[in-house]
């Protein structure tokens, strides 16, 4: 049994000084981590497309007008 072959960038999650999770990712992705974003949890929000724009003050997203 052979083992799936793993995306090719490798994060390290620090909290406290501790390592808590390494996660294996590819290029985008791992730019966008390491990029320092605010990440938002937004499970129970209306569906928030790409380029949406978040409003830290009020915590709200405006989706950007259909095309």
């Amino acid at each position: 049994m052979s083992n799936p072959e793993l995306p090719p960038i490798k994060i390290a999650f620090v909290i406290d000084g501790k390592v808590v999770d390494v996660l294996h990712t590819d290029e985008r992705l791992a730019a966008i981590f390491l990029s320092e974003p605010t990440i938002v949890d937004v499970t129970d929000m209306e569906p928030i497309r790409i380029d949406a724009t978040y409003d830290p003050k009020t915590g709200t997203f405006t989706n950007p007008e259909e095309a």
